[in-house]
């Protein structure tokens, strides 16, 4: 059974963000960033209980390298979904997105 994969607004602004800023500076790189996040979402919905915990209630999936992202998410096994709260650059600043976590 799979869950569903809900992308919260500033995920999924971080998330198109991230692509065109690598589309901006290697055509199709932004497309493969996407391809790598969308095959993330994709293992999320199948196992989302497979990736390791960030905090008490949220995990963190990483993207596969050369990416420096991670996408962090909630699950919520009785409603069969998985909430993305961030997608996140490893570089950026972590109290932000601790803040975002909470």
């Amino acid at each position: 059974m799979t869950f569903k994969v809900i992308t919260e607004a500033d995920a999924e602004r971080e998330w198109h963000d991230a692509v065109n800023w690598y589309e901006e500076r290697e055509p199709g790189a932004g497309l493969r960033l996407n391809d790598a996040i969308r095959a993330v979402l994709q293992s999320l919905a199948k196992q989302p209980g497979r990736f390791p915990r960030a905090t008490r209630l949220t995990y963190k999936a990483k993207i596969p390298p050369p990416w420096p992202y991670s996408v962090y998410f909630t699950i919520h096994a009785e409603h069969r979904e998985v909430k993305v709260l961030a997608v996140w650059h490893g570089a950026r600043n972590p109290a932000e997105l601790r803040r975002r976590l909470q």
